[in-house]
């Protein structure tokens, strides 16, 4: 069961394993392919043995390419992990707050992508070549912008510094057992289930005490960058010192059930005192919450617990807040509003959407979105349609809305429609899956399936799934009503992934790794 950050209680202890798991997911397809690298001749010396001091880039085994790519894989296997928490409104706004991080000179100008993980623990993660995963439970139990902001900081400087790549270098030893053990792991576990868990449990022993704890000296150089981007993106810097203070109080309380966040980021009394240290002479500044972050926040503890229990409780705290509270906020109304729309009390959303309104001064592009796909839930696809319209006639770069909006015309069956505004949507979110997938949809409504076809290709690439992404494109060829034009985009599309679909090919006959199952659109599964 989820940690419940409402009330403080024992952090929960799956918040370990759920991160570990994406990271064993991940680096299971992945790094195996290192075994299938050959080794360098063992007199000459390995680039891992010259690498430079911590904190100097220069001389990694891993150029920054090839560690982008070792990222994007790892991100295909997460991005099939059920965690992996496709939230339109939350990953827009994860990308907009951090943005005044990564302006900063500390950030070093790095390229980074961050995205949610559906688990109530405090946690968050660096993945090689800048991709950031970000717990919904780490968002719910910040008390402020700069408490959020001190943890994304210190993973942004995990990434700037490369610290993941160093940490795989300097546990080589580690880390091809732990290989081993995954590949001879995949292929026991196509005869011998019991097998594959014996050697799955002896990789997760070798992974746990090696590679996922940052060493001392890579976690106070984050420290120190993530001190100095929040002084320069304009959030409070004593942040950091606050939530980490809060973390270790938590350790101290419930000893093996600290928050997740600790597992692979030590916490020691040094770190706090040098943090502290260097806060000494900082002024203090204040810094005001936005809107989005209250908004955000109720949203997630409201529906951080998904059982029928869960929702319940969260509905009674919910309740409770707005009764006891003298003035209740938008950001109260909202939690009350999201939970009604989870359990399907409309008229209670309604009501709570109108006092959320109410004392926010002005709507807000949420509070559409929230009521325009509770009525499409509820059957009332009209209704969702036009409660889209016109939120985004005011609010017009809203994706979450667009996306309401094109579910709403594929329900209603209105093809040509669909097709204008998902051809829009992708230029604007061209990494958008769910867009692509819906276009695909569109285009087989309305009859043309060579672009439905290769509407589902572009989200099999997106997804890293490229031998899929080809196979949909050379059924796009075999179809008769392609023009000349749609044609030409297939025929480049298609040479520009062979290649990368030959090579997916190869890597899953030489780790004997089957081709994960796909949640297809009927277009691509016939």
């Amino acid at each position: 069961m989820r940690a419940n950050v409402l009330n403080p209680g024992p952090f929960s202890q799956s918040a370990w394993s759920a991160c570990f798991l994406c990271m064993r997911r991940g680096l299971a397809s992945v790094l195996i392919g290192a075994l299938l690298i050959p080794m360098a001749d063992a007199q000459t010396p390995s680039p891992i043995d010259q690498l430079p001091r911590l904190g100097d880039p220069s001389g990694d085994e891993l150029s920054p390419q090839a560690e982008r790519q070792l990222g994007e894989a790892i991100m295909r296997q997460i991005r099939r992990d059920p965690a992996f928490l496709d939230d339109a409104e939350a990953t827009d706004f994860l990308v907009t707050f951090t943005g005044a991080l990564l302006a900063t000179p500390a950030a070093a100008g790095q390229r980074m992508n961050f995205f949610l993980m559906d688990d109530g623990s405090i946690n968050a993660f660096a993945l090689p070549g800048g991709f950031i995963g970000v717990h919904t439970g780490l968002i719910a139990a910040s008390r402020s912008e700069s408490e959020l902001a001190s943890v994304l900081a210190h993973e942004i400087a995990h990434v700037t510094q490369r610290h993941v790549v160093r940490m795989l270098a300097q546990q080589r030893r580690a880390s091809m057992i732990s290989m081993a053990t995954m590949a001879l792991t995949l292929l026991a576990a196509r005869s011998n289930p019991q097998a594959a868990m014996g050697g799955m449990m002896l990789g997760d022993h070798v992974l746990r005490s090696t590679s996922l704890s940052f060493s001392r000296d890579a976690e106070r150089e984050a420290d120190r960058l993530g001190l100095e981007m929040l002084r320069q993106a304009g959030f409070e810097p004593q942040g950091m010192s606050a939530f980490f203070n809060r973390l270790q109080v938590a350790t101290r309380v419930y000893e093996t059930q600290a928050p997740a966040w600790l597992r692979t980021h030590p916490l020691t009394t040094e770190r706090i005192a040098d943090i502290d240290l260097r806060l000494q002479d900082a002024p203090r500044r204040q810094r005001i919450d936005s809107v989005e972050f209250r908004l955000i926040q109720a949203r997630l503890r409201a529906t951080l617990d998904g059982s029928g229990t869960g929702r319940q409780r969260a509905r009674e705290q919910a309740e409770l807040a707005v009764r006891e509270a003298a003035a209740p906020g938008a950001e109260d109304w909202f939690g009350l509003a999201s939970i009604a729309a989870a359990q399907g009390d409309l008229a209670r959303m309604t009501q709570a959407l109108s006092r959320a309104r109410a004392a926010l001064g002005t709507d807000h592009p949420w509070f559409a979105r929230l009521e325009a796909a509770a009525r499409l839930e509820a059957g009332d696809a009209r209704g969702a349609l036009d409660l889209c319209r016109q939120a985004l006639a005011r609010f017009p770069d809203q994706r979450a809305l667009v996306r309401v909006q094109a579910q709403a015309l594929l329900v209603l069956g209105e093809a040509a429609p669909a097709v204008a505004v998902l051809q829009e949507a992708t230029r604007a979110w061209p990494q958008d899956d769910a867009l692509w997938l819906m276009l695909s949809k569109a285009h087989e409504l309305e009859g043309r399936r060579a672009r439905a076809h290769r509407a589902a290709a572009e989200r099999f690439v997106i997804l890293g799934a490229y031998m899929a992404a080809v196979d949909q494109l050379r059924r796009a060829q075999r179809e008769p009503d392609p023009d000349f034009h749609v044609t030409s985009i297939i025929d480049a599309r298609l040479r520009e992934l062979e290649p990368a679909a030959r090579r997916e090919l190869e890597e899953s006959r030489q780790t004997g790794r089957e081709r994960m199952p796909w949640v297809v659109s009927p277009v691509e599964a016939d």
